[in-house]
């Protein structure tokens, strides 16, 4: 057999000399990992950590250089093993490859330990309980409480993980949390399992053999009610028969952050009071939608509610899924319900959550004081709580202002949090049982001051289609579009930028920055055409090599949850579905872009990301409204053309 004189790996590896028996110089030479050709010098207790290319493989040699003839390839040979859950290879090299050699492979003897077992392809996202529905953004506003912390894990080991493999947090990531107020909760019962699909034993999940690069969504429990409001680092680790993963070799990819937020409502101003990490958003809803039928179903069973303590009948409306005989409400829990929302809208700390429930065992016909298992930490948190009383609700007209924790100069956009609508609809409740009177007044914010509100939601279009055509359109008929448009107030000190957006930053998934680290890029506002779209693609198809043709495909937008990430256009899909929607349904867009992760591996759209611009990284010019992809993997968005034209508007 042959000689060998390189090895290939795939992903994340730690390597360190162990041992050098030669006079010559040695080194060891990586190429094809992320960072270009990397160096070790050939001195026992160096160490380098090398990380792949997504599933790309990269390769390793061991060189020697003799004086005369420059650098060299060594011949190797190697061998593998797994103790515990370490797995790692041993390549010992011998540096006289001629006739002559003694071949006993000691001149270096390097040692590859895989840098972890599991990443985080995107960050955790928070999951209201009582719907299963993800938060806006998946931030975790802690006015609401408990959540399950939903956390998307790949297996990056390169093996398949034991069938004992279980997923949990790391102890120190557990104090981290708990040290910010982050409580996570542990007990969990079968019917909260059975819902998610997962088995969990002393806070970790069942993973199984996971195979190789695959992924699998994990869910924790966690009560954020007294988080401190900032970004909050989750950190993962693989637990099996056989051990846990080292912590010194833990992957960086296994830590993502999860954003805190805290609202509460100022009756004094009929507002909203949200604050981030970043800043403080005010917002009151000046105008809002409501269907009449679920309404007056609401209003009707919450004035029986409150009058005489009953609520027979009901349920017909279509969004209140009550239907049948209620029990008799007992007052004092009814009593309880009223002095925990006029708490919350007092500025207190109150757990909305527990109100609800109270509010959905009274409608029930119990005390209140149980709430069939749920109140407890280790009883059931999934499972409907609707008491009959919800209605639809739409707010059509929202002000709000930012004030931020570090001012900047030019628009970068809001900061990057919305309130949760069901919150809104439970305030609207609380004035249906005359619980909070004083939410029912006037909607100015901060007096309607034009230094304090930023504009107004003026108008959308969502033209997708209902039922999937039945042969594809022409790729140059004009795409669906999903877009809104905000009215400013006034100026906010723009650059002379059309478009300022942030730059990648520290702490973010993805710190590759376009411009510079922390910093924001300044685009001019120009637009690619559809008719430009295509030609970008034929060049390609035409001229595969070009690498200015490879070049005009790669494009990066700066997002409110995945942040600044490249990826490349791979193609205009003529029908692209979408689901399920709020109403439970698919509707289908014509000509939209897709767009799939470059070889950053950065996530190439989150559930948030909506909204943002993509721009060709070569020309900054504007190629499209991102309103899809959620696992990362992906992103879809609307041709700009298509944007411009349905909302009647230009950039100039």
């Amino acid at each position: 057999m042959a000689d060998v004189t390189e090895m290939t790996f795939t992903g994340d590896w730690r390597i360190g000399v162990t041992s050098r028996d030669a006079s010559w110089d040695q080194r060891v030479v990586i190429t094809g990992a992320a960072g270009g050709v990397l160096t070790l010098g050939g001195n026992p207790g160096a160490m380098l950590d090398v990380y792949g290319i997504g599933q790309a493989p990269w390769t390793l040699r061991i060189e020697h250089n003799d004086g005369q003839h420059g650098w060299q390839a060594s011949f190797l040979r190697n061998s593998s093993a797994i103790v515990g859950m370490r797995y790692y290879w041993v390549v010992e090299s011998e540096d006289d490859t001629s006739p002559a050699s003694d071949r006993d492979f000691n001149d270096l003897v390097i040692r590859l330990d895989k840098l972890g077992m599991l990443a985080q392809p995107v960050p955790p996202f928070a999951v209201m309980p009582g719907t299963l529905q993800a938060m806006p953004e998946g931030v975790f506003e802690a006015t609401l409480g408990r959540y399950l912390m939903a956390v998307r894990v790949q297996n990056i080991w390169t093996l398949p993980w034991p069938a004992s493999a279980r997923v949990g947090l790391t102890d120190r990531s557990r104090a981290w949390l708990a040290a910010a107020g982050v409580n996570v909760i542990d007990a969990w019962s079968v019917r909260d399992m059975e819902a998610l699909g997962q088995s969990v034993a002393g806070g970790r999940v069942l993973a199984g053999s996971l195979a190789p690069w695959s992924q699998r969504m994990i869910y924790f429990k966690v009560d954020v009610a007294q988080a401190a409001v900032r970004k909050h680092i989750v950190e993962l680790q693989v637990v099996s028969d056989q051990g846990a993963e080292e912590l010194a070799l833990i992957n960086k990819a296994a830590r993502a952050p999860i954003s805190v937020s805290r609202t509460t409502f100022d009756p004094a101003r009929s507002a909203f009071v949200a604050r981030c990490d970043q800043g403080v958003m005010t917002a009151s809803i000046r105008k809002m939608t409501v269907d009449l039928r679920t309404f007056k179903t609401a209003v009707d069973l919450a004035r029986r509610m409150w009058n005489d303590g009953t609520g027979t009948g009901g349920g017909t409306g279509g969004g209140s899924g009550g239907g049948g005989s209620m029990g008799r409400c007992n007052r004092l829990a009814l009593e309880k319900a009223r002095e925990q929302l006029r708490a919350f809208l007092e500025g207190k700390e109150v757990d909305l959550c527990a109100v609800w429930r109270l509010v959905a065992c009274c409608c029930a016909g119990g005390s209140g004081q149980g709430g069939g298992g749920g109140g407890g930490d280790g009883g059931d948190w999934t499972g409907g709580l609707d008491p009959g009383l919800g209605f639809f609700a739409w707010p059509t007209v929202v002000d709000y202002g930012v004030d931020y924790t570090h001012p900047f100069t030019g628009q970068y956009g809001p900061i990057p949090f919305q309130d949760p609508w069901w919150k809104i609809l439970l305030i609207i409740i609380a004035i249906i049982l005359s619980l909070a009177a004083a939410a029912s007044g006037g909607a100015d914010l901060v007096n309607r001051s034009d230094d304090r509100v930023i504009g107004t939601l003026t108008r959308s279009v969502l033209n997708a289609l209902k039922t999937k055509p039945a042969s594809p359109p022409p790729i140059t008929d004009p795409g669906s579009v999903d877009a809104a448009v905000v009215t400013l107030n006034g100026h906010r000190g723009l650059t002379p930028a059309i478009f300022s957006v942030l730059d990648a930053a520290a702490g973010e998934a993805a710190t590759t920055p376009i411009v510079a680290l922390g910093g924001h890029i300044d685009t001019p506002g120009t637009i690619l055409t559809n008719a430009q779209i295509s030609a970008i693609f034929q060049n390609l198809a035409d001229h595969p090599g070009d690498p200015a043709a490879q070049d005009a495909v790669r494009m990066f937008k700066s997002g409110a949850r995945s942040g600044t990430s490249t990826a490349v256009l791979a193609s205009v899909v003529p029908i692209q579905p979408r689901g399920p929607e709020d109403d439970g349904s698919t509707i289908f867009f014509l000509n939209q872009l897709r767009l799939v992760a470059d070889e950053t591996g950065a996530a190439t759209s989150c559930p948030g990301d909506s909204g943002s611009l993509w721009f060709q990284k070569n020309s900054l010019a504007v190629i499209g409204l991102n309103h899809a992809g959620g696992d990362g993997a992906e992103a879809i968005a609307c041709r700009i053309e298509d944007v411009l034209a349905a909302m009647a508007i230009r950039f100039a």
